[in-house]
């Protein structure tokens, strides 16, 4: 059965791609979500780096791209699968609120 993917992108992570169009581009940040859901959801042999994290908020994953962390949340339900983009940004701060 294949599933509808939404993809939402907060003002933080907007703010960011507007800045650094040149680094990274709103499409290179889809492929990425779609590559790592096809990975964690269906299973798929594809290379890309995420990872869940841990505590407080383990319900968000971190996408890797070079030094660039895209942090995302994803929802599933039986027919759509939401990923929203909370934050995107450089290494060294993308973790620090």
């Amino acid at each position: 059965m294949k599933k509808e993917i939404k993809l939402t992108y907060l003002k933080k992570a907007t703010k960011f791609l507007n800045k650094n169009k040149n680094i990274l581009t709103e499409t290179q940040v889809d492929e990425l979500i779609v590559k790592f859901i096809k990975k964690k959801f269906y299973g798929m042999d594809i290379n890309i780096d995420f990872k869940q994290m841990k505590g407080d908020i383990s319900d968000i994953y971190r996408i890797r791209k070079g030094n660039i962390r895209v942090l995302v949340k994803v929802s599933s339900n039986q027919i759509i699968i939401e990923a929203i983009v909370k934050d995107i940004g450089f290494r060294g701060g993308i973790y620090k609120s």
